[in-house]
């Protein structure tokens, strides 16, 4: 990484980058140059073909509290186009980390609050340590999750939103988890052995496939493509299998042997 980063820190262990918020005082809440380091630092890391998968985490007692009040002060006199143009960057975040080719998995702890669950949502998978709690506090602030409401509502059912985001009440890891909040649940002691497991898991999966795939699921749920997009998913079918990857794994499985992926390196274990 070419940046000098104040607000993050990255710790690259081939094929993983680590990513961690690093404003531990203030419980990692979100300031326009913690979003600007984080912008940044994902694109290096999208085009980074070695690097299969990304794990964001925080520093400190928790993963993210949500927006720093401080950024909120000043909105009463600057235009709502001004306004509006200075919290698209958290938005346009967000975007990012949902579309990023890396599988994204964040690893969660602590309180976490408003935008912090909307940078937990967009990633592709949510590790969260059983003793973790979330509140949609917006309400309680006079304001509504507006920039994150789109990413949990690929998680959360209409009427989950409804209880959570209406009435800002706090609610646990495991209730995260029984909604689809969060995929997986860890007690502290045992985060980082699920973790690597949880990477383990796609060892035998082609990586040129995730990536693929990935793109193409995120496709299906905006709604981009459907059921009626026959021409499009039989070309993409087929695309898939003339790669060098679809042809190797035809041909392996055929062999009955082990497939040899195309820059395919065995995930090694993660340190935290």
């Amino acid at each position: 990484m070419t940046y000098n980063y104040q607000y993050i820190q990255i710790n690259r262990n081939r094929p993983v980058m680590h990513i961690s918020l690093n404003r531990p005082d203030h419980y990692n809440a979100l300031i326009p140059e913690l979003i600007h380091e984080l912008d940044k630092a994902l694109d290096e890391i999208a085009v980074m073909e070695e690097i299969f998968f990304i794990v964001l985490s925080g520093k400190g007692p928790s993963f993210c509290a949500g927006a720093d009040m401080n950024w909120f002060v000043g909105a009463e006199i600057r235009s709502l186009e001004q306004n509006a143009a200075h919290y698209e960057m958290f938005a346009q975040l967000l975007l990012k980390i949902y579309q990023i080719p890396q599988i994204s998995i964040a690893m969660v702890h602590g309180n976490i609050f408003g935008g912090g669950i909307g940078l937990m949502a967009a990633c592709d998978f949510v590790l969260a340590e059983s003793n973790t709690r979330f509140m949609f506090s917006e309400v309680k602030r006079g304001i509504i999750p507006a920039t994150i409401l789109p990413f949990i509502s690929k998680r959360l059912s209409v009427q989950k939103m409804r209880k959570w985001m209406l009435t800002g009440s706090l609610f646990t890891a495991q209730e995260a988890l029984e909604a689809g909040l969060a995929d997986f649940m860890s007690d502290e002691d045992h985060m980082e052995t699920t973790l690597h497991e949880f990477i383990a898991s796609f060892n035998e999966a082609s990586p040129a496939a995730m990536r693929k795939a990935k793109k193409l699921i995120n496709q299906v749920a905006s709604g981009s493509i459907d059921v009626k997009d026959i021409d499009l998913t039989s070309t993409t079918l087929a695309v898939a299998l003339l790669s060098p990857d679809g042809q190797e794994g035809i041909h392996a499985f055929l062999e009955k042997r082990q497939p040899r992926w195309k820059d395919h390196t065995p995930h090694k274990k993660v340190h935290l």
